[in-house]
């Protein structure tokens, strides 16, 4: 099993049995369907769209997706479009070549050596073809391949022409284009059902509306549980000083229904996060601040250093900061020059998250922060810049000076963005439980299940997986 870090077997045990007594829902009778089909997906992200289109292509004849939101997609189809890849039609075609072993290996490194070796070399060397896939479905890619700031040094990063919403319509020709696959939205699945050890349909929720659904075989492809900050509190207490993300159906259900069968987890409490505007988790302005500073005026943290890959120092700087203080929040400083740049200094930035100072004085005394500590911070960052190197936290990238006024403060607090804690699945998508034995006929990809990527990766990881339980899925049902 992969090794995190502050979770122990008992520990996730216990968080487990919690989890299962969130969901209070009964199934009724277990004899009877209302609906019956061969393949149930339930959510309908792009890891469970990716696994319906496999499973029509090779030969699955009934394919019901269940999605409890409007609209399918989730996270991928409003992302930037990132994906990772090596030996594609777009490298090749510039003659990049990158060998896959150092992919993983940056993968290894940049996860701190929590993830599982195996599972992420295979998400690795099946990076090549599935970028392959998605050409042929009909996603295009933007024809320069390279690197990406916060997602490896490898160039190996493909974007998505228009980003993620430039998968949209590709996915949903594919889907409508295949008869097998049947979507039904607005249908939140709340309870799985198992007999005789076997998982064999679910119970869901559709206008109030309860349905039973009988399946020979279960994918859950729900996502991630960023969004329900009672379950990542419960998951890890520390992360309760997160703000919980606002990603629609983000809520875990499908970690609390897998539990309840005895699904095993791993490293819930490796919840990656972003700095974001204080009571507004969608907003990603922070990111373009140059310093983050405490009350006190004094910097804590590089503030530039990768969300997924220094996660638990992140969460530990801000807690600190945050216990020091005596505050939920913090604040993110930058000149005008620096906005200018980033072409929003035109913006009204004044609003009750975002204050504004003709002077660095000024700006600490609408902020509340500690004026000469500010300065000081702010003339020791310039003489850094001046210099080349962050000697304090060690920061390499973005060195601007804070110089232009006006001058600008955004309170600024950690949000939760992407849990790479979950299911534990295997190399064939199967759910395990604690014992290492199967729960037959139950499936797990995406965000639902244990991360076995690093950046650039997660979309390659759901579409991946999701395909592979298509396929382990068609031998079960065929068995």
């Amino acid at each position: 099993m992969t090794r995190f870090r502050k979770m122990s077997v008992v520990a996730i045990l216990i968080i487990s049995v919690i989890l299962g007594s969130l969901f209070l829902t009964s199934c009724g009778s277990r004899e009877k369907w209302d609906i019956e089909t061969e393949f149930l997906i339930i959510g309908g992200g792009i890891a469970g769209l990716s696994a319906a289109i496999e499973a029509a292509d090779i030969g699955i004849r009934d394919i019901l997706i269940l999605e409890q939101l409007g609209f399918t997609g989730g996270a991928a189809f409003i992302s930037a479009g990132i994906l990772g890849g090596w030996d594609t039609q777009v490298s090749r075609a510039q003659g990049i070549n990158v060998d896959p072993v150092d992919i993983f290996n940056e993968h290894m490194r940049e996860k701190k050596f929590l993830l599982d070796p195996r599972l992420t070399m295979q998400t690795v060397n099946e990076s090549s073809g599935m970028i392959d896939w998605l050409i042929g479905l009909g996603v295009e890619f933007e024809p320069q391949v390279g690197t990406r700031e916060g997602y490896g040094t490898l160039n190996a990063i493909h974007l998505v022409k228009d980003e993620g919403v430039g998968m949209r319509a590709p996915f949903e020709e594919a889907i409508e284009s295949r008869r097998e696959i049947t979507t039904m939205l607005h249908t939140r699945a709340v309870e799985l059902v198992e007999r005789d050890g076997a998982e064999v349909g679910a119970v869901a929720v559709q206008d109030g509306k309860t349905l039973r659904i009988g399946a020979k075989a279960v994918l859950l492809a729900t996502g991630g549980y960023t969004s329900n900050h009672e379950l990542i509190t419960m998951a890890h207490p520390a992360n309760r000083v997160f703000q919980a993300g606002r990603l629609p159906g983000a809520n875990g259900d499908g970690l609390i229904m897998a539990t309840r069968l005895g699904a095993a987890t791993q490293g819930l409490d490796q919840i990656q996060v972003y700095m974001s505007h204080y009571d507004n988790a969608r907003s990603s302005l922070p990111w373009i601040f140059n310093i983050f500073v405490g009350w006190n005026g004094s910097r804590f943290m590089d503030e530039k250093r990768t969300g997924q890959t220094w996660n638990d120092d992140n969460r530990l700087d801000t807690i600190m900061r945050l216990g020091l203080d005596g505050q939920d929040h913090f604040w993110a400083i930058n000149d005008h020059a620096a906005m200018t740049m980033f072409g929003i200094a035109g913006l009204d930035m004044n609003s009750e998250r975002v204050v504004v100072g003709n002077t660095i004085e000024e700006l600490a005394a609408a902020t509340g922060i500690n004026a000469s500590g500010l300065r000081a911070t702010v003339n020791r960052w310039n003489t850094m810049v001046r210099n080349g190197a962050d000697t304090d936290f060690g920061r390499t990238s973005m060195l601007l000076p804070i110089t232009t006024g006006p001058f600008y403060a955004v309170r600024t607090i950690l949000s939760a963005s992407v849990s790479h804690g979950g299911i534990v699945k295997n190399e064939l998508s199967e759910v395990l439980r604690f014992d290492g034995s199967k729960i037959p006929g139950l499936y797990a990809a995406g965000e639902v299940a244990v991360v076995t990527n690093s950046n650039g990766y997660t979309i390659n990881n759901a579409i991946i997986f999701g395909r592979i339980a298509a396929r382990s899925a068609s031998d079960f049902i065929r068995r």
